[in-house]
């Protein structure tokens, strides 16, 4: 009897269970701020080389969201602001029993992405990324002020 291939990804159970865990241990904001931390340690450990333009940043960050298939992103500037918007498609979606639509995704790319941008030639290391939207597997995030 050969055994059935699990369709899940290997990280699922161990990301289900540490996500559960900080939501039977964790206020929500306390949650969203680890969550954040840990994708601006995320973006630390897999860093963006200097890109001069909208494009190749685009471009390097996909080629880093391929990999463990984390789905991709379109940068725009904002026409309504100093600002860039990244709109995030294809990411992750993993519900869990306090969060069933999976948003603790957003303040993970929250951090990736504002780890990647603050590395970059010009960037202002104090401005923040904000969630603007989700849905299911799709994020809008604001970069500026």
């Amino acid at each position: 009897m050969t055994a059935k291939a699990d369709p899940r990804p290997d990280w699922e159970v161990f990301l289900r269970a540490l996500l559960d865990t900080l939501d039977a241990h964790m206020p929500a904001e306390e949650r969203a701020v680890l969550l954040r931390a840990i994708g601006a340690q995320m973006a630390a450990l897999s860093p963006i080389p200097p890109e001069d333009t909208l494009s190749g940043l685009e471009a390097r960050i996909n080629e880093r969201l391929a990999e463990p298939r984390w789905g991709t992103v379109s940068i725009a500037l904002d026409s309504s602001g100093p600002a860039l918007v990244l709109t995030h498609e294809t990411a992750p979606h993993l519900g869990t029993g306090q969060d069933s639509a999976g948003g603790w995704m957003g303040p993970v790319l929250e951090g990736l992405h504002a780890g990647w941008i603050a590395a970059q030639p010009g960037a202002e290391p104090d401005i923040q990324t904000n969630l603007v939207s989700a849905e299911h597997d799709r994020f809008v995030l604001r970069y500026g002020v």
